[in-house]
């Protein structure tokens, strides 16, 4: 059970669909009267401001195999729990790619192939280009933007629709 701050208890959670058209509840906000919205609290599950004080910036250093050009897989020394899908790969400096997938806790696979050949025990750094957000609808139709937004709390507005979602913030759950 989700408490807020209050040690109120909500009554149960459903994971909010990111639309311009559509309202939390699943009704479209154009054939629905703002008297009719229902609102929500929103619940941040997971964003990705981590605890080693980088920010949504990491890095690790690429493996004992080469990865070349022609290719999407990348390997490095260490496991990294930080990295996610969507952060740009920078070797040098350099954009090299961007992470699709994380196949093991030390292999990823790129969206395209490497933008250049990276040498072993390189220290690559892994970022996202904007800082994790969400914009939502408020009860009163005012649009908000929540930047870097605490993982594990409810945000302090009374939600009915969620707009955008940007740098890696993930596992929203609207409570009612």
């Amino acid at each position: 059970m989700i408490r807020n701050y209050y040690t109120e208890a909500f009554k149960g959670g459903v994971v909010p669909v990111i639309s311009a058209t559509q309202l939390i509840d699943g009704r479209l906000k154009s054939t629905t009267p703002q008297s009719s919205w229902k609102q929500y609290s929103l619940y941040v599950g997971k964003s990705p401001v981590q605890s080693n004080n980088f920010g949504s910036v990491t890095s690790a250093t690429s493996g004992p195999v080469k990865s070349d050009a022609a290719q999407k897989n990348v390997t490095f020394r260490v496991s990294n729990p930080y990295i996610q899908s969507g952060m740009n790969v920078y070797d040098d400096g350099v954009l090299v790619g961007v992470v699709d997938t994380i196949t093991t806790a030390n292999q990823i696979v790129l969206v395209d192939n490497l933008a250049a050949d990276i040498v072993v025990d390189s220290v690559l750094t892994f970022a996202f280009t904007v800082l994790p957000s969400v914009s939502v609808l408020t009860i009163d139709n005012k649009t908000i933007t929540f930047t870097n937004p605490a993982q594990g709390f409810v945000l302090p507005v009374s939600v009915v629709q969620v707009t955008a979602v940007t740098g890696g913030l993930s596992s929203l759950i609207a409570l009612d």
